[in-house]
């Protein structure tokens, strides 16, 4: 194929390399500021009332209910051999326990053998958590069980 020499009408015109790629003729609208404020106020609306609306948000949990005579105990290590037996005893005193344990000396099986033992509603709650780190600890245990 031979070739031949290309010509141009018009004359080549400098740009800088930054900025070749931009065309600075869009004449399109953009959207408003106060479009985009009712359009987020309306999405947080709609996410709080669906979260209320949830059965998890009311405090529902039978964890989360007073009853006049019924202490409440959080025991930490209670999957571990001093932990367990300790919930073990306070079951037995019909006291009402949470466990928060990470596991690293404990085991799930004297959690799944409380469980058998009390198998009530209400009796034996357990949360894995670490509590060495204080931000994932407090969330896991007060935040969403209060």
């Amino acid at each position: 194929m031979p070739t031949t020499p290309r010509s141009r009408s018009q004359a080549r015109t400098t740009r800088s390399w930054i900025l070749s790629g931009m065309d600075f003729g869009d004449t399109r609208r953009k959207p408003n500021f106060a479009g985009k404020i009712a359009v987020a106020a309306a999405l947080t609306v709609m996410c709080i009332i669906v979260l209320k609306q949830s059965p998890g948000f009311g405090g529902t949990s039978v964890f989360s209910r007073h009853e006049t005579g019924v202490t409440h105990v959080l025991v930490t290590g209670g999957a571990g051999y001093i932990g367990s037996h300790a919930t073990l005893r306070l079951l037995t005193d019909n006291y009402r326990v949470t466990i928060v344990d990470n596991l690293s000396r404990g085991n799930m099986g004297a959690v799944r053998a409380l469980q058998r033992l009390f198998p009530e509603p209400g009796r034996l709650q357990f949360i894995y958590t670490d509590l060495g780190d204080p931000k994932a600890g407090q969330q896991n245990v007060f935040g969403e069980r209060v």
